[in-house]
């Protein structure tokens, strides 16, 4: 690959990133990602559990709905040891989360490909420059359900760091090595990392057990210095779950072949397998 031949890195400009893009030879990205979907059903969608049919896409509103939830403070602080005893970023700690939950939501796919928005700032020479660059490229993961949990981390750090090397190959292209594949479906569940939350976490330090942080003198306080620690949840995951199938009894909660069972069924025969479970 060449090189970008300039001795002051802040005056590149988005012309010079056009141009290096032309001289950059494609064949090392091209046989990259041919290998890496080799045997990929890149057109079948992952068996994700839904409550509602699916439309085809001309009778999609575009609308959506969106959840969010709170790791608290300790779940967080053990999150980011975490990412620092395994010498990879949180990014990729949120990635390998990521894989692990939608392993467990499509029961056991083990082959699992999705799509991922990148910086397209493939080279420390190209953060500087002002412009638009992102790409999406597809991450694949083949995942063995006898993995423990450090090993799907070590495996997706490297799946990223190598995807990222080669990040700048265009879509259209990668696409264009599957002529028979009209729709990729991987574009349909995808993964993205704000790393504006992470700014506060550049500035601390972990010594063993202790962590070190630097604290702005100033009048503008992070909102975690003046919120009191959180405390765990008084409801067990049981409970919520209860909560959760009183509120939508109707809804479809699992589907297989020609049969569904309703919120308000499953937690019925989940009650009597517990009570089995009790008696035995």
């Amino acid at each position: 690959m060449n090189r970008l031949s300039c001795e002051d890195d802040s005056a590149l400009r988005y012309m010079d990133y056009a141009i290096i893009e032309q001289q950059t030879s494609m064949t090392a990205a091209s046989a990259f990602w041919l290998d890496s979907l080799r045997d990929c059903k890149i057109h079948h969608h992952l068996s994700l559990p839904f409550d509602r049919h699916r439309v085809s896409d001309e009778h999609r509103t575009g609308r959506g709905i969106s959840a969010s939830f709170s790791f608290g403070e300790h779940l967080s602080r053990a999150f980011i040891v975490y990412a620092s005893i395994s010498k990879t970023t949180l990014e990729n700690m949120a990635l390998a989360s990521y894989y692990a939950f939608l392993f467990k939501l499509t029961n056991g796919e083990r082959d699992l490909c999705i799509g991922i928005n990148t910086h397209g700032r493939y080279k420390p020479e190209l953060m500087s420059i002002i412009g638009m660059f992102v790409n999406a490229i597809p991450l694949r993961c083949k995942l063995d359900p006898s993995w423990p949990f450090a090993r799907l981390v070590k495996e997706v750090h490297q799946i990223a760091m190598d995807s990222s090397h080669y990040s700048y190959f265009p879509l259209q292209r990668i696409l264009a090595q599957h002529p028979l594949v009209s729709k990729p479906a991987f574009l349909d569940t995808s993964f993205e990392f704000d790393s504006n939350t992470t700014q506060n976490m550049s500035n601390e330090i972990m010594l063993d057990d202790i962590c070190l942080s630097l604290v702005p003198y100033s009048i503008k306080i992070e909102t975690d210095e003046i919120v009191p620690d959180s405390f765990p949840s008084i409801n067990c995951v049981h409970q919520a779950f209860t909560d959760r199938a009183m509120e939508l009894s109707q809804k479809v909660a699992v589907e297989l072949d020609d049969q569904s069972l309703t919120y308000s069924e499953l937690l019925y025969y989940a009650q009597l397998l517990a009570l089995r479970l009790l008696d035995k």
